[in-house]
């Protein structure tokens, strides 16, 4: 695996990096950090060293992502650390689609909520949302239906960006029965988002 990080305040000492099974790698992220980790996959460098990957790609190159995101679909883990009333909020997220399983278990407080979605949901996709990449073109990801067609009332955009016009879709119902917990489209805020204070948190990938 090889996860890529965001930031959108404050920053890590890394911006991708590999894990070996069973390895982990612990960060430090400083006060009132936000951003967003998420899963590479079929990641490697070639002949001429540049590297990439066959899911969620950052497309700088190498192996740290320099300030890019993650080419979706890719399943996001999302942070806002020491935000409003001093509390984390944290969620999983399948807005813009799925590729490999992954989890958020906040560390040290029992009181507090994990988060995930550890089905494989690849297996399941509807052929209109999958993505496929490598020479034997499998199934590295699972589209949102927002990217796979663009249509504004899976977007939420234009005159859908309105929590009470934009609502679940057959497509986002996909995402949603299999990993309840998770984001499935941009207004999922009410069974998706997590809050916590004090806590470390451990990401699992494919848990």
């Amino acid at each position: 695996m090889w996860p890529g990080t965001l930031s959108s305040s404050g920053s890590l000492s890394t911006t991708g990096f590999r894990l070996d099974n069973g390895k982990s790698l612990t960060l430090e992220a400083p006060l009132k950090w936000s951003g967003r980790f998420w899963p590479r996959t079929g990641c490697a460098t070639d002949s001429s060293g540049k590297f990439s990957c066959l899911s969620a790609d950052c497309g700088s190159g190498k192996l740290e992502c320099s300030g890019q995101g993650g080419a979706p679909p890719a399943t996001l883990a999302e942070f806002t650390l020491q935000g409003d009333d001093n509390k984390d909020f944290y969620d999983t997220s399948l807005v813009d689609g799925y590729n490999v399983p992954l989890s958020i278990v906040p560390q040290g407080m029992p009181e507090c909520n994990m988060t995930e979605c550890s089905v494989d949901i690849n297996r399941r996709c509807p052929p209109e949302l999958q993505a496929r990449a490598g020479p034997d073109g499998r199934v590295v990801g699972c589209k949102s239906a927002c990217l796979a067609f663009g249509a504004k009332q899976y977007c939420c955009s234009e005159d859908f960006n309105d929590p009470k016009i934009c609502k679940p879709t057959n497509y986002s119902k996909i995402f949603k029965d299999v990993c309840p917990q998770a984001y499935s489209y941009p207004y999922d805020d009410a069974t998706s988002t997590f809050t916590c204070v004090g806590a470390n948190y451990l990401i699992a990938f494919c848990p």
